[in-house]
């Protein structure tokens, strides 16, 4: 039977609308079940076999809608402390976001970003340093060295310095992340 690609589409799209509204107003129950059932919808239409029969477009489409699923769903575990569960999550969006976009993206380059925050939750910083590099290495490819969307991750980077006891490092992007928020500012 073939599923009705732009009805699951409708139905995945009410379930993360009424997801985000619940993760919105800290009522992370109602918001896990919305997601788990976005979830679900979105791995059904994204399967090998649903994919089959449709675009190049629609499966793009399609993935990128199970990405932002895993995406939700791994925020939603981070700010619960459900870090393993929700590095699994990202794990997957990660890989996912790779086969869509390429190594060299934004969408990679915000979900590096996500996967170290974790790790940093974690106390993981050797894992997490290396996933903060790529992310500002990208950041920087793609908008520039002195980019107000750089300071998000500069500044969880000058945190994850410190935890490490690497004071002068951390100052070094201190100093970074005062020119880049003075030149915006």
């Amino acid at each position: 039977m073939q599923l009705d690609s732009d009805k699951s589409v409708s139905e995945w799209r009410e379930l993360m609308k009424a997801a985000n509204a619940f993760y919105a107003e800290n009522r992370s129950a109602q918001a896990e079940m919305q997601y788990v059932a976005a979830l679900r919808v979105a791995e059904k239409f994204s399967s090998a076999e649903a994919l089959a029969g449709e675009t190049d477009e629609k499966q793009h489409e399609l993935k990128v809608c199970l990405a932002k699923s895993l995406n939700n769903m791994a925020a939603l575990y981070h700010t619960q402390g459900k870090y393993s569960m929700a590095e699994d999550l990202l794990q997957r969006c990660l890989e996912l976001k790779r086969e869509l976009h390429g190594d060299r993206h934004m969408e990679v380059a915000i979900n590096l970003h996500n996967l170290a925050a974790l790790h940093s939750a974690r106390r993981r910083f050797d894992q997490a340093e290396p996933l903060y590099k790529e992310s500002i290495s990208i950041r920087e490819e793609l908008l520039g060295e002195m980019h107000a969307d750089l300071v998000p991750v500069l500044q969880n980077y000058v945190l994850l310095l410190r935890r490490m006891h690497r004071e002068e490092d951390a100052v070094e992007f201190e100093e970074r992340l005062r020119r880049i928020e003075s030149a915006s500012g």
